[in-house]
């Protein structure tokens, strides 16, 4: 039997390449900020985990007009909690309107 430090690595903690999608930060742009409401200047704020020099998904992304976009890169979770912001069901949304109404579209 293997000792408790023989941990074969599993799917779940091999690194996975993010999704690279400009389509879909090109649809993301056309939104109106999350925050503010403002439709110039927004910008795809990418969400979730990343590292030096690397982005999160593509498809983790919300509209965010850069004044909201730099104030969420500062303080991510604050910035959600002062705008009532559920950023994970904004995501499913944007990803779900995407996939299923205009990319049927485009097919």
């Amino acid at each position: 039997m293997p000792g408790p430090f023989a941990v074969r690595p599993r799917a779940i903690y091999r690194a996975q390449k993010p999704v690279r999608d400009p389509e879909y930060r090109q649809f993301i742009k056309r939104l109106p900020c999350v925050a503010c409401l403002k439709t110039w200047r927004v910008d795809p704020a990418h969400t979730g985990p990343h590292g030096i020099n690397q982005k999160a998904c593509d498809l983790k992304c919300i509209p965010l007009c850069r004044k909201c976009h730099e104030a969420f890169d500062s303080d991510p979770r604050g910035f959600a909690e002062r705008h009532g912001l559920d950023v994970p069901a904004l995501i499913a949304q944007f990803n779900r309107f995407y996939f299923e109404k205009l990319r049927k579209k485009a097919a």
